[in-house]
């Protein structure tokens, strides 16, 4: 076949787009479906086409090359030049488009809207191909991802979409996977993506951890032959593999979360389907989770080791940081942090940082990087200023101590709408070292109602109570 995408610059422009000159091999007295002037009723369809041979067949040959020519620019990557040729399809394909041969078409065109992140038109694209064959639940998936995408670039980009949209386009990606997963249950992509969604766009890890859980037992029942055969969904097998352990992780079930890991460490031996770097992450987070230090740094330098060149290792030596601390290695602590250049410290890494810098007597220093990292950050504030307080707190310094929980409070309330339990808890604490024990038990008595969950909590509210016999109890 001529590679005919290699003249999308010269003249024949208009010969590569697709259109066929019907004209040429029908005779002259038949009248062309495509070419009437309203379309085919359903009395008259069979009739009319069962006398246009010639044109059948030619059109067959052009969807089969169409279909081979983006196959060949999808090789290429060459998703501009896709949507060049073929985009809109009514226009670009017409006789296609009318014969209702174009679903492949769409399909694949609007594949290549979604690399180049046209998200809105691969929607609107792949609801006209939805239209004419609603029970094709690839062509539900395809929805559903270009819907997850727009929504992950926008993330990515730091790009706001308004509420309103957002919703709608979260909406449209569960609607589309659903549909793909009840017309194939089986998948175990269909199963992995709408997890993502759940966990990666929502935050909503409870929900994602049945679909995980789905799309492992999926491949896991697979035989040999059908593993061979769907050769292509194994990536997404082990990734379920490695979120399902993450999303356990949260769920405080570490334990089950080390098992997926070493599952995940078999199943991808040799391939590398996960990132190295990521697998020893991984690693290190659960056993950070269970105590177990030493090992968790062993992963973690390990880590460092198999990443790429300029590879961002930040989150590595932050949790290296914080496992040396554990092990009450200070100075191993500090030369993690170091590792990171002071430029390039998000304010995770600050507070860990100020954790060392505490950990090693220099609590004024501290406190300094604390305060610094409460004036830049716009969406955790509240974390600096709290752990500002409670320095303030173990330094005698009461007033201050109750202050920053209070600027805590504040900014949670203003931001979020509602105030941070967390500094709440120490803005009482302070009170209560300054006698303000009625201040403070007013405060307790709201975080008890809400079932506030802590440690030490029980034993402050006692405390207070105590020093203020007159005062209500529940």
């Amino acid at each position: 076949m001529e590679n005919t995408a290699r003249k999308i610059d010269t003249h024949e422009q208009a010969r590569v787009v697709g259109h066929i000159q019907l004209e040429t091999i029908r005779p002259a007295q038949s009248a062309s479906p495509v070419q009437a002037d309203r379309p085919l009723t359903d009395e008259s369809f069979l009739t009319q086409w069962s006398a246009t041979t010639s044109t059948a067949d030619s059109l067959r040959r052009e969807h089969q090359r169409v279909i081979a020519e983006i196959s060949l620019l999808q090789t290429e990557n060459r998703w501009q030049a896709i949507a060049d040729l073929f985009h809109p399809v009514d226009s670009k394909v017409p006789e296609l488009a009318a014969a209702a041969m174009d679903t492949e078409i769409r399909s694949k065109v609007a594949f290549a809207l979604t690399r180049l992140e046209r998200n809105d038109e691969a929607i609107e694209t792949l609801q006209q191909a939805i239209r004419q064959e609603p029970n094709n639940g690839r062509l539900h998936y395809s929805l559903g991802y270009a819907a997850l995408n727009e929504l992950f670039t926008a993330k990515t980009k730091r790009r706001i979409i308004p509420g309103k949209r957002r919703k709608e386009l979260i909406d449209l990606a569960h609607t589309g996977f659903s549909t793909a997963c009840a017309l194939r249950p089986q998948s175990v992509t269909f199963c992995y993506r709408q997890a993502i969604l759940y966990k990666e766009i929502e935050g909503k890890t409870r929900q994602a951890i049945p679909l995980f859980e789905q799309a492992v037992a999926n491949w896991e029942q697979y035989s040999e032959e059908e593993q061979q055969h769907f050769h292509q969904q194994r990536p997404k097998y082990v990734k379920s593999l490695y979120h399902l352990a993450s999303c356990l992780l949260e769920e405080g079930r570490a334990g089950r979360s080390l098992q997926l890991l070493n599952q995940l460490e078999r199943e991808d031996q040799g391939r590398n389907i996960l990132h190295p770097l990521f697998r020893h992450f991984a690693f290190g987070k659960v056993l950070h989770a269970l105590e177990r230090y030493k090992e968790a740094l062993e992963h973690l330098e390990t880590a460092d080791q198999v990443a790429d060149r300029h590879q961002p290792t930040d989150f590595v030596w932050e949790l290296a940081a914080r496992c040396a601390l554990r092990l009450q290695q200070v100075d191993r602590a500090a030369a993690c942090i170091n590792r990171i250049p002071a430029e390039r410290r998000r304010p995770y890494v600050r507070w860990t940082e100020a954790d060392v810098l505490a950990a090693a007597g220099r609590t004024a220093e501290a406190m300094q990087v604390l305060r610094q990292c409460s004036e830049r950050d716009r969406r955790a504030r509240h974390v600096a200023l709290i752990r500002l307080s409670r320095l303030h707190l173990n330094m005698h310094q009461y007033e201050e101590g109750v202050d920053a929980a209070e600027r805590a409070v504040r900014f949670c309330e203003e931001t979020y709408g509602n105030p941070s339990k967390e500094a709440q808890f120490w803005q009482a604490a302070g009170l209560h070292l300054l006698g303000k024990n009625r201040e403070a038990l007013q405060i307790l008595l709201t975080l008890e109602e809400g079932r506030f969950q802590y440690p030490h909590f029980r034993r402050l509210i006692d405390l207070v109570r105590a020093a203020v016999p007159t005062g209500p109890r529940t």
